[in-house]
């Protein structure tokens, strides 16, 4: 039995569970208290009382976790001559040098590197969890990162993803936003969706969640003015936490973040950045500091590159215009679409430029509106026939059919924007059948789940002998999915979405439904990454 009787107590109803079962004073801070992160333990949060708290044995091994991290805190504490202003707890404070000569000892021989494990696992102390935690570390740089990116070109000289380790170890909040992304695959694909992995899921999103919200506390105008580490990490944190609502078919929640994200990088000054290029070479070029510098800059154009994404397909579901300067940022160098996402810089700048003809009130004038269509037009046309000719190339990327489908998919957006206003002159029944002869050419290794966005503005225009094809088509991509990773996306929400255009169609011939009447309708609005 627990050595105390009856429920467990503690000295404050709100404190955090980690603080009561340890019945410590908490002073009940966010995202966690000061008790707890000053000795480096887990905080538990201020959520519903945890399932565990049920089960003497669970808690009597969740007290033994805490204080064994308690008394790893003190002799890192001890060992830097420092002690935190909370105090170890007071049987610790007559450690002697012997001991901790000992167990500074013990401990390098558990572990090569003690500085990296301190970074990963500062709030992860046992040697169970910490296993867990690197198993779903791995899980998601190998798997789940390139269901996420499946056109992300990978690049050895640069050092391949080293830049993704260094800010999983380096962003906390990132971190546990994609062990949450592991948590949810493994649940997922392998139907382990017992009540530990649940649990497990909620603490790390909650934890995810937390640090986001503290990060942006007050802070939006100071993550604007830094274009450096902290702003990637802010970055990447909520990408992370936009892709676990994608990935697990989320229709709403994704909104909210994109909308964080945007409001601070909106007003970020587009590029070029300062980042001391113009610095003597013997400051410049100093080792580490070096390859560090290259690393944040390709970090931060990837970072941006994918949100600079998910804010222009965005517009699909939402309806709202791009708030973030896209034009700049396509025009720059900074950004490369192509080798991140799979689509030209300039395909992606048409499909905004839509954007804000279609919703944000560009181009007024019938007049202007109609030769400013019939210019994109024609150079979506001409770049299509350039991808085209460049496929033919040994070798060519795989960036050149990506793009060619996205490329027509803005036709067909072009085409339904042009038929408000001058219908005799849209072709949306062409545009759709260019979609379709796209798609017929995937290569066998492409997966299609990428370009989703063409799909669903293309299926939902299709016409009635055009229809089975995409019928056709999501339905061997969910097959597909289903012998990978099953219910991981947002496929699911794509067919649904063109069968309800469909029966409106049929029902009401005349009717106009597209792509954003059907997810009012049936309450889905998935981001069409």
């Amino acid at each position: 039995m627990l050595p105390t009787k009856g429920p467990v107590r503690s000295r404050s109803k709100r404190g955090c569970w980690t603080c009561r079962i340890r019945h410590r004073k908490c002073d009940e801070g966010l995202p966690m208290c000061k008790e707890c992160e000053n000795r480096n333990i887990q905080c538990h949060g201020y959520g519903p009382r945890p399932s565990w708290l049920d089960n003497e044995e669970r808690v009597r091994a969740e007290l033994s976790m805490v204080k064994k991290a308690v008394k790893q805190n003190a002799r890192l504490l001890i060992n830097k001559g420092s002690v935190s202003a909370a105090g170890p707890d007071p049987h610790l404070q007559t450690i002697s040098s012997k001991q901790q000569q000992q167990q500074q000892q013990q401990q390098q021989h558990d572990t090569p590197f003690p500085e990296l494990e301190q970074i990963l696992w500062g709030r992860c102390p046992t040697r169970e969890l910490r296993y867990r935690e690197s198993e779903l570390i791995m899980l998601y740089l190998d798997y789940i990162f390139y269901i996420q990116y499946p056109y992300y070109t990978d690049d050895a000289e640069r050092g391949g993803r080293g830049w993704l380790f260094w800010l999983l170890l380096n962003n906390r909040p990132l971190r546990q936003a994609s062990l949450t992304l592991a948590a949810l695959y493994q649940r997922t694909k392998f139907a382990r969706g017992t009540e530990f992995m649940e649990a497990e899921l909620i603490q790390y999103h909650t934890t995810a969640l937390s640090a986001m919200r503290h990060a942006l506390s007050g802070q939006e105008g100071d993550l604007a003015l830094d274009v450096g580490e902290k702003l990637i990490n802010f970055i990447s944190s909520g990408c992370c936490l936009i892709s676990f609502e994608v990935l697990q078919g989320g229709s709403l929640n994704w909104q909210t973040h994109l909308d964080a994200l945007t409001t601070v990088v909106s007003k970020v000054k587009p590029p070029p950045f300062d980042d001391g290029d113009h610095k003597p070479p013997t400051q410049r070029d100093s080792g580490d500091s070096t390859a560090l510098g290259r690393g944040l800059k390709y970090t931060r154009r990837f970072e941006i590159t994918k949100l600079l994404w998910f804010e222009i397909l965005s517009t699909a579901s939402t309806g709202v215009p791009p708030r973030m300067p896209y034009r700049a940022w396509l025009d720059s160098h900074e950004i490369l679409m192509a080798d991140f996402v799979g689509c030209h810089n300039w395909v992606m700048r048409a499909i905004g430029d839509l954007s804000m003809i279609q919703f944000g009130g560009d181009c007024p004038g019938i007049d202007q509106r109609r030769e400013t269509l019939l210019g994109l037009d024609k150079m979506l046309r001409e770049g299509i026939e350039r991808l085209r000719a460049g496929s033919k190339k040994p070798e060519a990327p795989v960036s050149y059919y990506i793009s060619r489908v996205f490329a027509v998919g803005a036709l067909v957006l072009l085409h339904f924007i042009f038929s408000s206003t001058h219908p005799a002159e849209a072709d949306i029944y062409g545009a759709v059948g260019s979609v379709m002869a796209e798609l017929r050419q995937a290569p066998g290794d492409v997966s299609l789940r990428g370009v989703v966005w063409s799909i669903c503005i293309a299926g939902s225009m299709a016409q009635p002998d055009q229809q089975p094809f995409f019928e056709h088509l999501m339905t061997r991509i969910l097959n597909k999915a289903n012998k990978s990773h099953p219910d991981f996306g947002n496929c699911k929400s794509v067919q649904r979405i063109l069968r309800q255009c469909w029966t409106k169609r049929h029902e009401d011939p005349l009717g106009d439904w597209t792509w954003r009447d059907a997810m009012a309708q049936i309450g889905d609005f998935p981001l069409l990454v």
